[in-house]
């Protein structure tokens, strides 16, 4: 699960017509026990309510590439396909719950399939955002993993080999009644011991009270300067506090299987798929045009125009699962001046022809990910 994406062009501002009361203009704060921080940007996806095959119209890329065997580091080779990340949303365009357009459960499929196993590869999926400058924030994501032994499911943050947030679920840790995370920080530690960091202080794996694949829980980092913070349904896990990374990065959700015992196991005997149903990410772009952007819409720092970031405490399933998004607030504007895509209630940014005939173009850039 480590990767190498070129970068994508920066997408310009679409500005955001006033028509109501804007609150958020200094931002969006966090506040636990110990810290506190004000983050200029955001980026919020409901997957819940995303149609269409078009999932870059909501800020993700799908990846398209082979990792052929012994580069996987596993007997069989990992195949990522574009038709293997299925959006299915819930048939009522309003409500949290109900039936899904395609049957099953309501969400962003991400499949790993179990046929054609005879040429190689293990047939995978992977999204990218599209924006690559995520640097310092919180990041969340309602997701529902695989049940199917032998995948690896994972939310991660990369900007290079040695910096890298990882939450990474190996279908093979479930018992009965249990699961685990795989809590990592990729390192120059780590990258000097063969990309291998469960020797190193930036690993952790921390059971969980619950099956992963029952319902959706909230899985969340928090990263500042000094550490990262890892939550599920907003209670701490674990804290980490030495070779934070520094960079900025993009983004990435994926579910794969190589077959290897020591890691993902497999491959399935069956398809399977992990489910999203949102991602949220409230952060500091390391853009000089974001930055200036936010400095414009709030020269002076005012208390009473940043809004506190609303905590996810129970798992967002069933009748929780409506949670909120500042992009949906339609009572007032609360993404000024904020990028925006489809699905926001104040903007549909990326709608536009002329910026969709531009997106072929940065096809091959997306798609030289690989593998190491």
């Amino acid at each position: 699960m480590f990767r190498s994406v070129a970068h994508a062009a920066a997408f310009a501002l679409i500005a955001v017509p006033r028509f109501v009361r804007a609150d958020c203009e200094c931002g969006y704060s966090l506040k636990s026990d110990n810290d506190f921080a004000v983050f200029t940007d955001l980026i919020e996806t409901d997957f819940l309510h995303a149609s269409g095959e078009n999932l870059t119209e909501y800020g993700w890329r799908p990846q398209e590439y082979d990792v052929p065997a012994p580069t996987s580091r596993g007997p069989l080779g990992k195949r990522f396909r574009v038709d293997n990340l299925v959006p299915n949303p819930l048939k009522n365009e309003t409500g949290w719950t109900g039936e899904s357009e395609l049957g099953g459960e309501a969400g962003l499929q991400l499949w790993v399939r179990a046929d054609n196993i005879s040429s190689g590869f293990i047939s995978g999926s992977e999204m990218a955002h599209v924006r690559d400058d995520f640097r310092h924030g919180s990041y969340r994501v309602g997701m529902k993993l695989a049940g199917e032994n032998g995948t690896c499911g994972a939310f991660f943050y990369f900007h290079s080999d040695a910096q890298e947030i990882d939450l990474e679920f190996l279908s093979k840790e479930y018992t009965n009644n249990g699961g685990a995370v795989n809590l990592v920080l990729q390192t120059p530690e780590s990258v000097a011991s063969g990309y291998d960091a469960s020797n190193t202080s930036a690993y952790k794996v921390k059971e969980l009270p619950f099956r992963p694949d029952d319902m959706f829980h909230e899985y969340r980092f928090d990263w500042y300067s000094d550490k990262v913070i890892f939550y599920v349904d907003g209670k701490v896990l674990h804290e980490m506090t030495e070779d934070i990374p520094v960079e900025g990065g993009r983004l990435f959700m994926n579910h794969w299987s190589n077959g290897d015992p020591k890691w993902s196991a497999g491959p399935p005997e069956k398809d399977t798929a992990v489910v999203v149903s949102y991602v949220k990410a409230y952060f500091n772009s390391t853009q000089e045009a974001r930055f200036d952007a936010h400095r414009e819409r709030c020269p002076t720092y005012d208390p009473a125009k940043v809004c506190a970031i609303p905590a996810q405490t129970v798992a967002p399933d069933g009748d929780a699962a409506g949670t909120y998004f500042f992009s949906k607030d339609e009572a007032t504007e609360k993404t000024p001046g904020q990028i925006m895509y489809k699905g926001a209630a104040s903007s549909s940014f990326l709608a536009s022809t002329t910026l969709l005939t531009l997106l072929p173009l940065f096809a091959a850039l997306f798609s030289s990910a690989f593998s190491l």
